[in-house]
């Protein structure tokens, strides 16, 4: 499963320093409406505690593997 809507925010959180500390530090819900994120990637990024560009990407990372596993097109396959 491809989230390249969630891959931007991360990209922008790598090329942007005033986003990635408003990622981590309590804005992140005002810099995530620029995004066209459903309501669920929304909530799972709400949901992440992270102090570090690192914490965060490793989070979220693991919630995109856990999308694919469970994806029933990656079971046929």
């Amino acid at each position: 499963m491809f989230h390249p809507v969630l891959e931007e925010v991360v990209g922008n959180a790598i090329i942007d320093h005033e986003f990635r500390a408003g990622l981590l530090n309590g804005k992140r819900a005002c810099l995530l409406s620029r995004f066209d994120l459903s309501p669920e990637e929304t909530q799972v990024i709400m949901n992440i505690r992270a102090d570090s560009l690192e914490s965060f990407a490793g989070q979220l990372n693991r919630w995109i593997e856990g999308q694919q596993i469970r994806s029933p097109a990656l079971r046929l396959a």
